[in-house]
């Protein structure tokens, strides 16, 4: 009797898990099927410029990941606005990938401090939605440096230069375009358009910065969409940008006419500063942020613009 018993809960702890599963994922279905799709015809993107973006388990820290080709083997990599080589690859794919070995190197975070080591190394060609570049000068991580999760690699903006890209994350899509946007059609009840900045700092040229307002004051945005934790500089804080997410804190931003709720922000004392911007890097706003605030976001890097719109 007491093993029909364990058994019966059992069932019925399967049952209510598979059950919960199922509604998540019902759930996610109709999120993406349901996102908006009017900045398609907004940007005149066409139907061969949409291409999925993908996510490991999609939840409220998700970074985006997107396909690409070395040689003829197609991997999927980290779509990382934050880095700042514009593309690299890591030791989880080491052995599937033919390259030639040039040198150990130094790896160094975003403020110059110490990271790890790397190898330099040579691949022929990189194929990126359709286009392909040869001889590609990179690095191998080891991706425990990196990530508590292991991932392929990482490709940046330095790849899509005179391009224009929309990240939306609600839809799960990325569009690339090599056709200007036409600003006199967006509608700006809808878009704040903004200058991108680019800082002049060795190795960090590509990295996308913009303007905003932050306790009633001009402040720089850092945009990384390689992290799923965002940060806000609080000089008196206790802790780096290096240690582990630990002090948290909710705060208001203004980007343009948008007023976001940034909430769950880890607050640190060393946000790195870029050479040449206007305003001190106040706040470094990351994927868990574009998620929670329903973020789409489009580098066109044609007229070095971000536009940013807040979806339903």
């Amino acid at each position: 009797m007491q093993k029909i018993k364990k058994l019966h809960i059992f069932i019925l702890s399967l049952g209510t898990c598979f059950l919960l599963i199922s509604v998540y994922f019902g759930y996610r279905l109709i999120t993406v099927l349901g996102a908006d799709k009017t900045w398609i015809k907004d940007f005149n993107y066409q139907e061969g410029e949409i291409h999925k973006l993908y996510f490991n388990t999609f939840g409220v820290t998700e970074c985006p990941f997107i396909p690409i080709s070395v040689g003829d083997k197609e991997f999927r990599v980290g779509f990382d606005t934050g880095c700042g080589s514009g593309f690299s690859l890591t030791n989880a794919i080491e052995d599937k990938i033919d390259f030639t070995y040039l040198s150990k190197i130094e790896a160094l975070n975003r403020d110059g401090s110490h990271r790890g080591w790397a190898k330099n190394v040579l691949i022929d060609n990189l194929t990126v939605f359709g286009e392909t570049y040869e001889n590609i000068n990179t690095y191998i991580n080891d991706w425990t440096m990196l990530s508590s999760e292991k991932f392929n690699g990482l490709i940046g903006l330095t790849y899509f230069k005179s391009k224009v890209i929309t990240l939306d994350y609600q839809g799960q899509r990325i569009a690339v375009s090599s056709n200007p946007i036409d600003y006199t059609k967006l509608n700006p009840d809808k878009y704040v358009v903004l200058p991108l900045y680019h800082t002049t700092t060795k190795g960090q040229e590509d990295l996308p910065f913009f303007n905003a307002t932050y306790e009633n004051k001009p402040v720089m945005v850092y945009l990384d969409t390689g992290k799923n934790y965002s940060y806000v500089l609080d000089e008196n804080g206790k802790y780096s940008s290096n240690d582990k997410p630990t002090d948290f804190t909710d705060t208001n931003l203004t980007i343009g006419s948008l007023d976001l709720k940034l909430n769950h922000m880890t607050r640190v004392n060393d946000l790195a500063q870029g050479e040449s911007l206007p305003y001190p890097v106040m706040i470094e706003l990351n994927s868990d942020q574009i998620i929670k605030n329903n973020l789409l976001i489009t580098f066109d890097l044609i007229e070095e613009k971000i536009i940013f719109c807040k979806l339903d």
